[in-house]
């Protein structure tokens, strides 16, 4: 073997340029969609008129909870007995499928962007961020971010996290449907608040381009990255529009929002790395 040969057998396929620039990118993005969350939860939970934009579709949802017939019907009601063990089996499978592809460090990011998604959200709903009763009508529960879809997004990105390259599309595909689903369902159902799903997805974003910062030899696209932190704050900007000001009926509003979700995970399963053994 020639020394030309050995010196590009060992070269490290991510130069630490490379590398630097997009741990940068990863966290620059995880702050930037922070800062989204932040104006999300100021704009529709701080304020009168945020409140009573999101209280005029949750009275509406709540209304007519329990009123879907046939296949929705029976998906509304699969849906209604998820518990916190079916949550924590998926999680623990998402690490599986990384350990049994051999890749350790693979699986070990995957749980922590799964858990992690929900967790964060948790914290947020549970402790930080309260929902103060401004007006003289309207819940103030189950506040934002909105934990079921939150669950849901973070299998979905966790899944794609421990699949290999080849399994991304399909994956891609049934966890947007999934999480587009979840959240679509916990707004047509009263269970929460459009405000609260959008929540999810950029808690779901922030925490998947957290773990992107950890080092690896994965080659990685900062562009795609960049992309995932800018496409998911304009796209939950855009839903609030369309929600809000435009006063689109409740069926609209669930519908937009599923999309962000489904959105969410279409732009992380693209600014995924290819793996490098």
């Amino acid at each position: 073997m020639s020394t030309t040969a050995a010196h590009q057998q060992f070269t490290p396929s991510h130069p630490w340029g490379a590398r630097r620039t997009w741990s940068l990118a990863a966290l620059a993005g995880a702050w930037w969609q922070l800062v989204a969350l932040g104006v999300v939860y100021v704009v529709c939970v701080r304020t009168a008129t945020g409140q009573l934009h999101e209280n005029r579709l949750h009275t509406e949802a709540v209304a007519t909870r329990g009123s879907q017939t046939g296949w929705l019907g029976w998906a509304f009601s699969v849906v209604d007995r998820l518990e916190p063990q079916h949550l924590v089996v998926g999680v623990v499978a998402v690490g599986a499928v990384g350990l049994l592809r051999g890749r350790p460090g693979r699986a070990l990011r995957a749980v922590v962007v799964a858990g992690g998604t929900l967790g964060l959200t948790e914290l947020l709903k549970l402790v930080l961020l309260e929902r103060p009763a401004l007006l003289d009508h309207g819940s103030t529960s189950n506040s934002l971010p909105s934990g079921h879809t939150a669950a849901v997004l973070g299998l979905a990105l966790g899944l794609l996290v421990a699949v290999p390259r080849w399994l991304r599309f399909p994956v891609a595909l049934a966890g947007a449907a999934a999480a587009g689903a979840m959240g679509a369902f916990v707004i047509a159902d009263g269970w929460h608040r459009v405000s609260d799903v959008l929540a999810s997805a950029l808690v779901g974003s922030v925490v998947f381009c957290l773990v992107q910062v950890a080092p690896s030899r994965d080659r990685r696209p900062a562009g795609a990255l960049v992309s995932l932190a800018v496409v998911v704050p304009l796209a939950c900007a855009a839903a609030l529009v369309v929600v809000y000001a435009g006063g689109v009926p409740l069926t609209a509003a669930y519908l937009v929002a599923g999309a962000v979700m489904a959105l969410t995970v279409l732009c992380a399963a693209r600014a995924l790395p290819r793996e490098v053994r």
